[in-house]
């Protein structure tokens, strides 16, 4: 198993985070507008917008205190990687 570098851990999460909001807020505005060619309010969906915003913010912080632990732990000991076996290429 190879390890991941901090780096990229970094990249592939918040590269997956912005494809997901992409995704999620077109849906969005998808039932959103839909909702509002009905002649629906639009408080619910508004509200449902603003707690999946907080959500997000959770999950990105999240993220943030992961790379700060990758970033602290690259700093105090090295990237370290296990030798190549001699199968592996």
């Amino acid at each position: 198993m190879k390890l991941m570098r901090g780096y990229r851990f970094r990249r592939e999460a918040f590269t997956m985070l912005r494809a997901f909001l992409l995704v999620f807020l077109g849906a969005f505005a998808v039932e959103a507008f839909s909702d509002w060619a009905r002649g629906r309010s639009l408080d619910i969906p508004m509200t449902a917008l603003g707690v999946s915003a907080l959500i997000f913010m959770l999950l990105a912080a999240v993220l943030l205190v992961i790379d700060a632990m990758i970033r602290a732990h690259e700093r105090k000991h090295g990237v370290q990687y296990p030798a190549q076996r001699a199968t592996e290429p």
